[in-house]
C-alpha cells in the first residue's frame, strides 16, 4: 500500500503515484479523503479503481494457470489450478500457501511442491459460492493473487421500491438493477407477474441495467416476480421475487414536469395529519414545508431553478417529525455551470507541431469568470472511449460523491451527444437504485472525531520514563529539516498533551528531533508518544478483479508496449568529467598531527568554543548548531535515516574522532554528540588517502567501487576516545513524520528546433499533454501551448473548471494530427 498527503489549496491539490515495475498486473484502488470525511465512513471517500498492466508482458507465463472447475457426479463443485510460485520468486523454497476467499468465506491452504517444481491446488466450491479469489504467499512474503467468477452467466437483479417500500394501495415506482458476474450492468428485459401467473406490467432497462416501471395499486396479500428470459438457455426463464408489499407505510414519488418537480407523498395510516418535507443538497437545507394529508394525500409543485444542480434528497417526515421516507431526485441545470469556450490557432497540425490553445470561461449570461481549470490532452483513438464513460468533475461532484457505490460509466449520464430525454430517463434510475434507502428507525447524529486538518502538525503525549502511565508536564523542543530546518518549544498542558503546527515541507518523510526536559528545563529521558494517523479499512470490491479487459484497453495496451520497446531501444548513457581540482595549503598544529600525515591538512578549523557559543536553548547535538551557525563551512542535510555533514563539493565526506574512523553503522550517532564535548571540528576537503579510510568504513565494498576522491571531517573531544568515548545525549528522540507529496511536472517534449536525425526515434505519447492547475487571468481567460507527438488523428481536449463560487464546467474540444511530409 502507498500513500500520499496532498496540500490544498484554494480548494485544489495535486500529486502523483509512481507505478514500479515491480507492481503485478491487475486492479489497484485508489482512495482520496480528508480527516473530515472520515467522521462520516468510507462511503464519502472518492475511490477509482484503475487497471495496471505490464508493458512488457509479453511471453509471460501466469503464476495461477490452468484453472478449472469440475462437476461432480455427486453435484460437488471443485476448482482446481497450477500454480508457480518462481514467477514471481525465483528463491522460494518448499511449502507454499496459499490464502482462499470463497464469496465473504476464508480459508488458509499449506500446498506442497508437486513434480516439476509445481504447484497444484484442489477444494470444494460451496453451491452457492459465485466468486472465488486465490492469493498465493511465497516463504519470501511475495504474493500474487487472481479472481475468478464460478458462474458467468449469472444475473443479480435487485429492486428498489420508490422511497423505501412498496405500501398496501399506494401505487409506486420501482427502480431495478441488473449485474453480472463482475457487477457490471447488464441489458435485460422481462414481465412482472402476480404469483398467480398474471402478467401486471412490463419492464426494460438501458444499456448500464437499470430501469424503472409502475406498480399499480399493490396487494398486500399478493407476492409479485419478475420473469427474465435467461441469455443462456433458450427456454429457461429466470423468476425474481420483488420486496413484499407492507400493510402500512408511506411513499414520496416525485417526478419532473417541465420547469417544475411534482411531489405527491402518500400514506395509508396518515390520514388527515401533518406532515414535513425537507429538500436539501449536499448538507444544506433549501426547503423545510409542512403541509396536511387530505384523505393521505399531499401534492404540490417547486420550481426547479430554485434548487440548485445535483442530487436533492426529499426526506418526509410524520408529525413527529421523524422521517419515515426519502427520495433522491437529480436537478440538472445547465445555467448553472462554467461555460468553458476552446479555440486552437489551426483546426489541423503536423507531427510535433505546436498547438495553441485560449480558452475563456464564462457564466450563463456570458459574463467573465475566474476559475482554476486542469487541461487534459489526449489520443481520441486510444483513449477517447475511457475519456466519454469514466469520471469527470460533473460527474463526481454532482452524482458520484452524493451515492453510495460505485457509478457505473459516470460520464454516459453528462455526455451531451446522448439524447436528453434518454439521459434524464438514465439519472432518474440511478437516483432510484443506488440512491435507494428505507427508514426503519430515526438515524443518530453523526458523531465528530475528527477536525479538518489545515497543515501539518506533530502531536502526541509525554509520560515517565519508567511509570509509561503518568502524564508529564514537561518543556519539549521541536527540530525539523526540512528545505528550511526551524527549531520551537513549547509546555505540555496538564495531561501531558502537546502538538506542533509545521511549515509546509514535501517529499517522503520528514525528519524531527524531540528534546524533552523538565518544566524548567532541565534535559530528562521522558516517554514521548506521537499520536498515529493511521488509514482507514479498506474495502475492496473483488468483482473489479474479474473484469475483461475490452476492446479500447487492450488497443491502448498494446500501443504502450510498442512505445516502452522504442523507448527502451534508445536509451542513452553519459559520462561526466571532473574539473581540474586545486587545494590550497594550510599550515597545522602539533594537535593534528596524526590527522594530518593520514590526510592532509585542513580547509576549515571551527573551534568548540565557537560552537558552544552558538548553542541555543534548543539545540539538542552537535549538527543542529553547524546547521544554524555555520552554513557557509559545512552542509546539514537530511538523509531517509539521520542528518549528514559534507563538505560543498560534490565528493562523498567521512567522518574521524579523536583520528579514529566512524564505522558506517555508527553515522547515526555524530549528529547527537553534545557540543560540550567538541574541542575542535575540523575540514579537510581532497583528502589524502581516502580510498584507505573508505575501504575501512565500508569493507563491504568492492576495491574498483572505492572513490578516488572525497573528503574528511576530524572531531576532536576532550575525552580523546573516539565517538564511543562521548556521553550520551539526555532525553532526545528521533522520529519521522509524514509530510505533503512532493509535486511532479508533467513531462511533454519540446520541439522548437528539430533536426533530421531527431525524427530517428519516435514519439509515440498517447497523452500529449496534462496541466493540473491552470488559472484564467483577470479577463477569464487562458492562453497555452504543447507540442504533439507522433500518433495521427483526431487528438481530444478535455477541460475541467471550477469557480471561484464553486460552480463547475466541463468541455471537450477535437483537433487533428496529420503526417508531415519529411
Amino acid at each position: 500500500m502507498s500513500t500520499k498527503t496532498i496540500k490544498i489549496q484554494e480548494g485544489t491539490g495535486d500529486g502523483f503515484f509512481e507505478l514500479s515495475q515491480t507492481y503485478p498486473t491487475g486492479v489497484y484502488l485508489i482512495r482520496a479523503y480528508t480527516a473530515w470525511n472520515r467522521n462520516f465512513g468510507n462511503d464519502f471517500f472518492f475511490k477509482e479503481y484503475i487497471r495496471v498492466f505490464d508493458s512488457f508482458n509479453e511471453g509471460k507465463t501466469n503464476p495461477i494457470s490452468n484453472v478449472k472447475l469440475l462437476q461432480q457426479n455427486d453435484g460437488e463443485r471443485k476448482l482446481v489450478a497450477d500454480l508457480d510460485p518462481y514467477i514471481i520468486d525465483s528463491l522460494h523454497r518448499k511449502n507454499l500457501t496459499l490464502f482462499i476467499s470463497l464469496d465473504n468465506k476464508k480459508d488458509t491452504l499449506l500446498i506442497k511442491k508437486g513434480k516439476e517444481n509445481r504447484y497444484r491446488v484442489e477444494f470444494s466450491i460451496p453451491g452457492e459460492c459465485q466468486l472465488v479469489t486465490m492469493q498465493m504467499q511465497t516463504n519470501n512474503y511475495l504474493h500474487y493473487g487472481k479472481t475468478i467468477a464460478v458462474d458467468e452467466n449469472v444475473l443479480d437483479l435487485q429492486f428498489f421500491p420508490e422511497s423505501g417500500e412498496l405500501v398496501q394501495g399506494i401505487s409506486s415506482k420501482i427502480g431495478f438493477k441488473a449485474l453480472d458476474f463482475s457487477g457490471k450492468g447488464k441489458r435485460v428485459e422481462g414481465e412482472i407477474v402476480n404469483e398467480k401467473g398474471e402478467v401486471i406490467t412490463f419492464f426494460k432497462s438501458n444499456a448500464l441495467g437499470m430501469g424503472s416501471f409502475t406498480l399499480l395499486n399493490p396487494d398486500n396479500n399478493q407476492l409479485y416476480y419478475a420473469k427474465v428470459k435467461s441469455p443462456s438457455e433458450e427456454n429457461f426463464v429466470m423468476k425474481y421475487k420483488l420486496p413484499e408489499v407492507v400493510q402500512v407505510g408511506n411513499v414520496l414519488t416525485v417526478s419532473r414536469k417541465g420547469s417544475y418537480l411534482h411531489l405527491m407523498a402518500s400514506s395509508n395510516y396518515l390520514i388527515n395529519d401533518s406532515i414535513f418535507i425537507r429538500a436539501s443538497c449536499r448538507g444544506v437545507d433549501y426547503y423545510g414545508i409542512k403541509g396536511k394529508l387530505k384523505d393521505g394525500v399531499l401534492s404540490f409543485f417547486l420550481p426547479t431553478n430554485k434548487l440548485p444542480e445535483g442530487v436533492i434528497a426529499f426526506t418526509l417526515r410524520d408529525n413527529n417529525r421523524q422521517p419515515v421516507a426519502e427520495r433522491l431526485f437529480f436537478n440538472e441545470r445547465l445555467d448553472q455551470r462554467v461555460n468553458i469556450e476552446i479555440t486552437s490557432d489551426k483546426k489541423s497540425y503536423v507531427q510535433r507541431e505546436q498547438t495553441v490553445l485560449n480558452i475563456k470561461t464564462t457564466d450563463d449570461i456570458g459574463k467573465l469568470v475566474n476559475t482554476d481549470m486542469s487541461l487534459l490532452v489526449l489520443n481520441n483513438e486510444q483513449m477517447g472511449e475511457l475519456e466519454n464513460t469514466g469520471q469527470n468533475i460533473l460527474s463526481y461532484f454532482l452524482v458520484s460523491s452524493d451515492l453510495r457505490g460505485e457509478v457505473e460509466n459516470p460520464g454516459y449520464y453528462f455526455d451531451l451527444s446522448i439524447s436528453n430525454d434518454e439521459r434524464l430517463k438514465g439519472l432518474d434510475a440511478l437516483m432510484l437504485t443506488q440512491g435507494w434507502s428505507k427508514y426503519k428507525y430515526s438515524k443518530p447524529e453523526t458523531r465528530i472525531n475528527f477536525q479538518p486538518e489545515r497543515n501539518l502538525t506533530v502531536s502526541g503525549m509525554v509520560t515517565g520514563s519508567l511509570n509509561k502511565k503518568k502524564r508529564k508536564i514537561s518543556e519539549l523542543t521541536l527540530m525539523t529539516f526540512g528545505e528550511y530546518p526551524s527549531a520551537q518549544s513549547q509546555i505540555t498542558d496538564s495531561l501531558g498533551r502537546f502538538r506542533f503546527n509545521l511549515e509546509d515541507a514535501y517529499g517522503p518523510n520528514l525528519n524531527i528531533l524531540i528534546q524533552s526536559a523538565t518544566n524548567r528545563g532541565k534535559r530528562q529521558n521522558f516517554t514521548v508518544t506521537l499520536d498515529k494517523k493511521g488509514s482507514p479499512e479498506i474495502s475492496y470490491d473483488r468483482r473489479k478483479s474479474v473484469e475483461k479487459a475490452d476492446s479500447v484497453i487492450i488497443k491502448l495496451v498494446e500501443k504502450n508496449i510498442e512505445r516502452k520497446s522504442v523507448e527502451e531501444s534508445f536509451r542513452l548513457s553519459s559520462d561526466i568529467i571532473l574539473d581540474e581540482v586545486i587545494i590550497e595549503d594550510y599550515r597545522i598544529t602539533p594537535e593534528r598531527e596524526k590527522v594530518t600525515k593520514e590526510y592532509g591538512r585542513p580547509d576549515e578549523i571551527i573551534s568548540g568554543q565557537s560552537i558552544r557559543e552558538n548553542e541555543e536553548k534548543w539545540s539538542y547535538g552537535l549538527y543542529s548548531v553547524l546547521l544554524f551557525s555555520f552554513p557557509d563551512k559545512i552542509r546539514i542535510t537530511q538523509t531517509r535515516d539521520f542528518l549528514y555533514a559534507h563538505c560543498h563539493n560534490p565528493e562523498v565526506t567521512l567522518v574521524v574522532i579523536d583520528g579514529i574512523p566512524v564505522m558506517s553503522e555508527s553515522y547515526p550517532l555524530i549528529p547527537d554528540i553534545p557540543p560540550s564535548e567538541v574541542k575542535s571540528f575540523e575540514i579537510i576537503e581532497y583528502a589524502e588517502k581516502f580510498a584507505k579510510l573508505y575501504m575501512t568504513v565500508f569493507p563491504e565494498v568492492h576495491p574498483l567501487d572505492v572513490p578516488r576522491l572525497g573528503n574528511v571531517i576530524a572531531i576532536y573531544t576532550y575525552a580523546g576516545k573516539g565517538l564511543h568515548g562521548v556521553s550520551k545525549p539526555v532525553g532526545l528522540r528521533k522520529k519521522s513524520v509524514p509530510v505533503f507529496s512532493a509535486l511532479r511536472e508533467f513531462y511533454a517534449p519540446k520541439y522548437e528546433r528539430i533536426s533530421p536525425e531527431d525524427w530517428i526515434k519516435p514519439d509515440l505519447r498517447s497523452i500529449v499533454h496534462w496541466e493540473p492547475n491552470i488559472k484564467t487571468d483577470s479577463l477569464g481567460g487562458v492562453s497555452l501551448s504543447f507540442y504533439n507527438s507522433d500518433n495521427l488523428g483526431e487528438i481530444l481536449v478535455v477541460v475541467e473548471a471550477i469557480s471561484d463560487e464553486g460552480d463547475i464546467g466541463y468541455q471537450k474540444y477535437v483537433y487533428n494530427v496529420k503526417k508531415k511530409n519529411q
